[in-house]
């Protein structure tokens, strides 16, 4: 029983909440990964299974569990002391469900009688999306279910299959206002619409990519997958545009360092500062001429940028 206690102890701080525990072997918490109201998370301590019973996000280790949220090595490092199993990042975890849009998915394009259907709009033109845009990356909406009242953005793999999308709430007041879904984020945004031979350009979310529309790839988040890394080595990538939140830019030579690792040479690798405004807000013209702008990065103004970051 010392290693389950042991284990209960660590899922306890990785979460940060107090689990509910019964059977002796079952933990319960609340998702990370959907926010559910209720405690709908459960990890067998025994077996290290885990699964939400709303947003049926699922793994068979917990170490997949600790790599889908991101937690600290020295979680990784106190997992491995107590269950002694080796732990790979680039692992990709078997997951046991197809990738789908939500049930409750309603495209935009098909002007739905919904209720919501007016809101939505109204949000997405105050983002500056166009019926062109909507058109183009099939975008829709959820009047119920888990995504109620969140516009839905797919992205699709190079063979047109959905590969992930983003859920954002069009209500002002939300606890949330962005839901991704439950798969893991080991793909490459938008992947339908890049031309390898061109410069592609790195952003963090959907509208971004939208926004400078141009050979953009979402990240969901900030962080350059190994799918995306091995994509850049097999096409021949010649130029990587970074166009990051201001305030992200260690993340952004994150990035840099990634790509630099891959050793591949010729690759001119520009940081596009966006003057304090993100790219949804800038719009596609004005951060197109930022990114027309910017120069490739030498070793002078990598030094410069980490000393200030």
């Amino acid at each position: 029983m010392l290693k389950e206690s042991q284990l209960f102890t660590l899922l306890d701080k990785a979460l940060n909440q107090i689990s509910y525990v019964r059977k002796g072997e079952e933990a319960v918490f609340f998702c990370p990964f959907c926010s559910h109201y209720k405690r709908k998370l459960e990890i067998n301590v025994r077996t290290q299974s885990w699964h939400c019973w709303v947003c049926n996000a699922r793994g068979k280790s917990i170490y997949s569990l600790f790599n889908k949220l991101k937690v600290k090595d020295s979680y990784f490092d106190d997992l491995y002391k107590i269950v002694g199993r080796h732990w790979k990042r680039t692992e990709k975890e078997e997951i046991n469900q197809h990738m789908s849009l939500p049930d409750e998915f309603i495209p935009l394009w098909d002007r739905p009688s919904s209720f919501d259907y007016g809101e939505a709009m109204s949000y997405l033109k105050g983002r500056g999306i166009s019926i062109d845009d909507i058109l183009r990356y099939n975008i829709g909406f959820c009047d119920s279910g888990i995504y109620k009242q969140r516009i839905i953005i797919p992205s699709y793999d190079k063979n047109g299959d959905i590969n992930f999308f983003a859920a954002r709430s069009y209500q002002k007041e939300t606890a949330y206002k962005y839901m991704l879904s439950p798969w893991p984020k080991d793909i490459v945004g938008f992947e339908l619409f890049i031309n390898w031979e061109e410069p592609i350009t790195l952003v963090e979310g959907t509208f971004d990519a939208i926004a400078v529309k141009n050979n953009a790839i979402p990240l969901f988040g900030n962080v350059m997958t190994f799918a995306l890394k091995l994509a850049i080595v097999m096409n021949g990538v010649k130029k990587v545009n970074i166009v990051l939140d201001n305030d992200a830019s260690s993340k952004a030579m994150d990035i840099y360092d990634r790509i630099e690792d891959l050793q591949v040479n010729n690759i001119d690798i520009c940081l596009v500062k966006l003057e304090d405004k993100d790219p949804s807000v800038l719009g596609f013209e004005a951060v197109n001429k930022l990114i027309d702008k910017s120069t490739p990065l030498n070793f002078s103004d990598v030094i410069k940028i980490k000393l200030n970051t």
